[in-house]
């Protein structure tokens, strides 16, 4: 049974899905403008399909994106999947738009539940605007492709190991490895451990002032006891 709810929840994810597109003219209201079916089976370049894929610029809407050009304004989408609360929203100059041939190239990121996360315009950015009012055959074109995940730079990060305490030196290991006896070591414990010392060099300012006194002191005279010993002899 447990295999079977996966097996459903995997179909369901795959499943084709609706999102709602709305837009706006500069800072006016939104209004419904199409539907985005987004279709995880399907390549990249045919994922995501507009319905309708255009919207005659006739009428009101002719107007309104004339107004915009004169202005230097700025024309608004934005679209969420069908259920969700939050919008994905993108705005684009009218005269960059209108430079365009009225043609929309969009770039949508989803996330791993298929909810639209980010939105943006591709189309090129000008900087002057000699676009004039769209003509009776104009109309936008709206196109959309998945926005392409970026590759995260990994940088490893090396962590600074203490020096251990006096005397840890000889008890654990340079590589930070363990002992054929199975204790583990630390980095770096017995780096700078100094050579063996001899017996002399270690003692050699005992020592020294001790052989030359022995080198120095005579015979000591014989007693007063001693010399009547002899006497008797």
């Amino acid at each position: 049974m447990p295999r079977a709810l996966y097996l459903l929840a995997a179909t369901a994810a795959a499943a084709p899905y609706k999102c709602d597109v709305e837009h706006a003219f500069g800072g006016a209201a939104f209004a419904r403008r199409s539907t985005l079916t987004v279709d995880p089976e399907r390549a990249n370049h045919n994922k995501l399909k507009f319905a309708p894929d255009s919207m005659p610029l006739v009428g009101a809407n002719s107007t309104a994106f004339a107004d915009l050009v004169k202005a230097d304004g700025v024309y608004r989408i934005r679209i969420r999947r069908e259920g969700a609360r939050a919008w994905a929203s993108a705005s684009i100059r009218a005269c960059d738009l209108a430079s365009s041939g009225y043609e929309e190239d969009l770039s949508v990121a989803l996330d791993a539940r298929g909810d639209v996360v980010a939105l943006a315009y591709r189309n090129a950015r000008l900087e002057g605007c000699d676009a004039g009012a769209p003509g009776p055959e104009d109309a936008l074109k709206s196109t959309a492709a998945p926005a392409l995940d970026a590759v995260a730079q990994v940088i490893p990060v090396q962590a600074k190991v203490a020096r251990p305490p006096s005397g840890f030196g000889s008890v654990l290991p340079r590589d930070g490895g363990a002992r054929p006896g199975g204790t583990p070591g630390a980095p770096g414990a017995d780096e700078e451990r100094p050579p063996p010392t001899s017996f002399f060099r270690k003692y050699w300012h005992i020592i020294l002032p001790l052989a030359l006194l022995l080198l120095t002191t005579g015979e000591p005279e014989p007693t007063k006891v001693t010399k009547v010993a002899e006497k008797s002899d």
